[in-house]
């Protein structure tokens, strides 16, 4: 039985900012305040960068976390530009997300508090909620 190739191959990541602050008295709770951003840049005709990034604070702001990430992916010919940006609005971020996650646990757990464990988000519901908004 053959498979079909997705149209798109995530080809990487790379860390390229990591910025963690803990002041002394830092009281880490449940209740952080998680910020996404994220910018599509095109490398050439058929690979794409996306750059993702998270802050995430404490009610205080004795706790600052600044990450950026910016995944690769590319694309066949055959696939739309209206089919690329579906994907880079739902599938890119979903796919580089887990990493993000598991990078700021790790981070955090090595710097001597609790680890920060980001919950899972549904970037297609997300999509879909603000394409009927």
């Amino acid at each position: 039985m053959a498979t079909e190739q997705a149209k798109f191959k995530f080809k990487g990541y790379r860390i390229t900012k990591s910025e963690i602050k803990i002041a002394d008295n830092a009281q880490i709770d449940k209740n952080l305040n998680v910020v996404f951003s994220g910018i599509k840049d095109s490398i050439c005709d058929l690979t794409y960068m996306l750059d993702l990034g998270v802050s995430v604070t404490n009610k205080e702001k004795s706790l600052t976390i600044d990450i950026e990430m910016r995944g690769f992916f590319e694309f066949d010919k055959e696939l739309s530009q209206d089919s690329r940006n579906m994907f880079f609005t739902g599938s890119a971020p979903a796919i580089m997300f887990p990493y993000l996650r598991a990078y700021i646990s790790a981070v955090t757990s090595l710097s001597g508090i609790e680890p920060i464990i980001l919950p899972t988000i549904n970037f297609a519901e997300g999509l879909r909620k603000a394409k009927t908004e």
